[in-house]
């Protein structure tokens, strides 16, 4: 059931609860994924209210702008543009977990002689990370209530993130039954593919805007010389 789900991704943020999840076997790719959309969900309900209040909150250019085009259409764009920047999240971090989490238990099982599946490991590892990113949304929507919470819940998202990182490194550990070294080589692995992903992916979305900068420069070259040789 789905609220078993949801259930199992706040019991996942602690160790013993990892533990268990590890030694019952169970996790599959596919039970990863739907976690991470049923967390995705939730983030984005969140995130449309966490708009909404930010709107009623806003300053004097907002209202400006809601007199001008209407209160609705401007909740209107700012929804559809949410949900597409969310839809576009979503599968980055399908795509993104599924890589850096495959390195992880490639080298837990190649390097470490580890025992345990990729598919477990992946599922358990979606269940903390869900958790995390609706803790993240419930605090999205304080600090627009509570600007000056702002603080307080950066540093608690600072420590969650910490704590992710011991609870990859302990569902490394436990679904492939490896010792410490095993398991904290194969966590940094996780974080190293994960930093080189991003940068490549960003080095060819620079390389790609650096092109269509020079193309449109190119173009507007070649266009104002055509319309001097017309005489214009």
């Amino acid at each position: 059931m789905v609220s078993d789900t949801y259930t199992k991704m706040f019991k996942a943020l602690h160790p013993k609860n990892i533990t268990e999840f590890a030694k019952k076997g169970d996790g599959t790719v596919k039970d990863g994924i739907k976690v991470y959309v049923l967390a995705w969900f939730v983030t984005l309900i969140l995130g449309i209210i966490g708009f909404f209040l930010a709107v009623g909150t806003a300053g004097a250019d907002m209202q400006a702008l809601s007199s001008m085009i209407g209160i609705e259409l401007v909740g209107f764009l700012g929804v559809v543009v949410l949900i597409l920047t969310s839809i576009i999240a979503l599968i980055w971090g399908i795509v993104i977990s599924y890589i850096t989490q495959y390195a992880g238990a490639f080298s837990a099982i190649n390097f470490f002689k580890g025992t345990g599946k990729f598919g477990q490991q992946f599922y358990i590892a979606m269940l903390f990370t869900g958790a995390i990113m609706i803790i993240g949304s419930v605090f999205g929507i304080v600090d627009a209530l509570v600007p000056a919470f702002g603080v307080v819940s950066g540093v608690i998202m600072l420590v969650l993130g910490l704590w992710t990182i011991y609870l990859l490194y302990h569902t490394i550990k436990e679904v492939h039954k490896i010792e410490l070294v095993g398991a904290l080589v194969s966590t940094i692995i996780v974080f190293i593919v994960s930093f080189a992903v991003a940068f490549i992916i960003l080095f060819v979305l620079a390389l790609v805007g650096l092109t269509a900068l020079g193309a449109g420069a190119l173009g507007g070259a070649a266009a104002t010389g055509g319309l001097e040789n017309l005489g214009m």
